[in-house]
């Protein structure tokens, strides 16, 4: 018998934050029903079939800022900083901004095709209505373990020469979702949405966050704030 002494290291995490966020019925019938009716000032403008309904493509980018999501902003702003605190970032040193928030919903067969958020540091998805079935998101990688390109496709398994799919050779990891739950994560991560397979809406509300550092002496690359900004 040969004695193994090999050790395996599984560094560089993707850390995906999740939490729940109640709010009163009255006050969920009310923010789907001002969604539901942004949804119907944009009827004339097209999407592609099988794409969900995004607000912020459609000229609906600033939903908090409406004052009817008041309360849910607040309680979005207290996970973003709890999510921060778990990276080990000090909230005093930070100012935090909503660059940009919207409404989402994805119908029978639609879904959200894989995207970004280059433009900002945090983004995050809050699901207002969530049927069984609706859809999960998902998070996509290059698998840093993929040493041949290729390597870790689908095909490679159906073929046999992936024997299995683990969190080392996957380059898509679904995070099962439930209405009330919201979602924190890097903007610069590849997301997604799954299709949703049943006749009703799923709908979630996504925003994109901006920190800026309160006084920059010292700092070289965190985005120094706006108020020592020159425009011209």
């Amino acid at each position: 018998m040969i004695k193994m002494n090999a050790q395996v290291f599984d560094i560089f995490p993707l850390s995906v934050f999740k939490d729940k966020i109640e709010i009163s019925n009255e006050e969920k019938n009310n923010i789907i029903n001002f969604i539901c009716n942004s949804e119907k000032e944009t009827k004339n403008i097209k999407k592609r079939k099988g794409d969900a309904w995004l607000g912020d493509t459609k000229g609906q980018e600033y939903l908090f800022k409406n004052s009817i999501m008041a309360n849910l902003s607040n309680l979005v702003s207290e996970k973003i900083k709890i999510y921060t605190e778990m990276l080990s970032l000090d909230n005093d040193k930070l100012c935090f901004f909503y660059q940009r928030s919207w409404a989402t919903i994805t119908k029978n067969n639609e879904r959200i095709q894989p995207h970004r958020h280059d433009q900002s540091n945090i983004s995050f998805a809050y699901y207002l209505l969530k049927p069984k079935d609706s859809g999960d998101i998902r998070f996509i990688v290059e698998p840093q373990n993929e040493i041949a390109k290729g390597l870790f496709h689908k095909e490679k398994l159906d073929l046999g020469l992936l024997k299995n799919v683990n969190n080392r050779n996957t380059p898509n990891v679904d995070i099962f979702i439930e209405e009330g739950d919201i979602v924190i994560f890097p903007s610069k991560t590849q997301h997604a949405t799954i299709p949703n397979i049943t006749e009703n809406p799923r709908i979630s509300i996504s925003g994109d966050v901006t920190i800026m550092l309160k006084n920059s002496l010292g700092h070289e690359r965190l985005m120094p704030h706006f108020d020592n900004w020159q425009q011209f």
